[in-house]
């Protein structure tokens, strides 16, 4: 079962954000993102989506287990191409297949 909290304050992390920086885009109180993370609380599903949201993963991409086992690099791809239009993204995959069938 995943730590919700610890997933928080990870994800949080990656994205280079304080738990100051999440409350204030989330609405939510600092003291709240910080029970939440020590696990003292849990976040409601509202909260959840609010910190997904402002995090711009997804609730499946939270609730992923291999998410957190991307190498860094890979990490950084998959952040990069969430910014894409549906036809960058498309354009990038064709050129990426084009890689990988040399």
């Amino acid at each position: 079962m995943i730590n919700v909290g610890m997933r928080i304050k990870e994800l949080r992390e990656q994205a280079g954000i304080s738990g100051r920086q999440l409350a204030k885009i989330t609405n939510l109180d600092p003291s709240q993102i910080s029970k939440i993370e020590k696990g003292v609380s849990k976040p409601s599903l509202d909260a959840l989506d609010r910190v997904c949201s402002a995090l711009n993963i997804t609730f499946a991409e939270f609730f992923s287990p291999d998410s957190k086992e991307l190498p860094p690099n890979l990490a950084q791809l998959l952040e990069t191409t969430k910014s894409l239009t549906p036809e960058q993204q498309k354009l990038l995959n064709d050129l990426l297949k084009t890689f990988k069938n040399q």
